[in-house]
């Protein structure tokens, strides 16, 4: 079949290169523009893109894909069917209306459960046992079409939205082959999504990594695992030897939910861990990383910043701290 594959993120590389070594031939890779990223700014190709450019596919990068012009350079292509995976851009009926067998998503979650932009984040905040890749039809709606496959996956205790989506991308490929040998051969079964089990999970942003002390140990623990590794889950410390505050990122971390102490209090500091107060709990802080410095194991931490039992984290930080 010939397949235009529209894409932006990491996720849907595994596709991309699956569907570049099948029997299918990618016509046409759709991503978003090359921008500026990392602190000097230096302009780079999103994840999709740079896979395309590696595979020598023809790559079309415009700045809104429902523009007529992008719409017109897509039908040129008179393919078969439109392969989606977490572009960034919702698609309108007219770019729906392009391929001949129709438009299939990838997505991170079992649908109906965690539509939306964040499926991964948004199953490990919920406490999932269970999450899962869905294959589905797409319609004009977010996430709502019906479901043509789908493949579980259970989540590892401990285990962080960083490596939960690269075990689901790694599933992905074989389930989008398998569906689109069944959709050339006209024995797709298509599921209509039960609304009445529909939840939704938006944009994670950048400030929900700031740490509530007041939330329960086994909240913020899932909260340390559904931002890792962006935009990680930190909070602040008062340096001993300098009195500054300073932003302290968590790399590692687990709750005690029996444990009681004050929210924001450090309760016990040793190799064996930062023990933290919360709403309800404690939380143990295995690997720190300070603004400005490496990741640090917590034993390392404390020999450079040695807390004791009473400090305070989680203090506000001014305005020039912040940037």
């Amino acid at each position: 079949m010939r397949v235009v594959f529209i894409g932006s993120g990491a996720f849907g590389v595994p596709a991309l290169e699956a569907l570049a070594a099948s029997c299918h031939e990618v016509v046409l890779v759709v991503s978003q523009p090359d921008r500026p990223a990392g602190r000097k700014k230096t302009v780079r190709p999103c994840p999709a893109a740079g896979a395309a450019r590696e595979l020598e596919l023809p790559l079309f990068q415009p700045e809104r894909i429902n523009r007529p012009e992008a719409r017109e350079r897509i039908a040129r292509e008179e393919a078969d069917v439109l392969v989606v995976v977490a572009y960034g851009q919702i698609l309108r009926k007219a770019v729906l209306d392009l391929p001949r067998l129709g438009c299939l998503n990838i997505h991170g979650s079992l649908l109906p459960r965690h539509r939306g932009a964040s499926p991964i984040q948004g199953a490990l905040l919920a406490g999932d046992m269970v999450t899962g890749v869905t294959i589905m039809e797409m319609d004009e709606g977010l996430d709502t079409g019906p479901v043509l496959a789908r493949r579980e996956l259970e989540i590892e205790p401990g285990e962080t939205a960083g490596e939960l989506h690269e075990r689901l991308a790694r599933i992905a490929p074989e389930l989008l082959l398998e569906t689109l040998a069944r959709l050339e051969r006209g024995q797709v079964t298509r599921e209509a999504q039960d609304e009445s089990r529909a939840t939704f999970c938006p944009l994670i942003k950048k400030e929900e990594g700031r740490i509530d002390w007041e939330l329960p140990a086994t909240e913020l623990e899932r909260r340390y695992r559904a931002l890792t590794p962006w935009p990680g889950l930190y909070t602040t410390f008062e340096a001993p030897a300098s009195g500054r505050r300073m932003r302290l990122l968590v790399e590692q971390a687990e709750a005690l939910p029996g444990v009681p102490g004050q929210p924001g209090r450090v309760l016990e500091a040793s190799s064996a861990g930062l023990l933290v107060g919360t709403g309800e709990g404690a939380l143990r802080l295995l690997r720190l990383k300070p603004e400005g410095r490496s990741s640090l194991a917590v034993k390392e931490f404390l020999r450079g910043y040695p807390l004791q039992p009473g400090a305070r984290l989680g203090d506000e930080v001014s305005t020039e701290e912040e940037s």
